[in-house]
């Protein structure tokens, strides 16, 4: 048996109970305002490029 860390929300920093999944906590949590700016600052602050450049 292989032990799985548990799943921290980005936003939130909430530890999730293991049988919950990280999409059905950001869905059900977090507006989706929230999590679009999350991700789009962590996206700015890579200073990544897409890859359709």
């Amino acid at each position: 048996m292989t032990f799985q860390l548990p799943t921290t929300c980005p936003i939130c920093q909430e530890t999730l109970a293991p049988d919950r999944s990280l999409d059905d906590h950001l869905v059900g949590s977090h507006t989706h305002r929230e999590v679009v700016s999350h991700f789009v600052s962590e996206y700015d602050l890579t200073g990544e490029q897409s890859v359709a450049d």
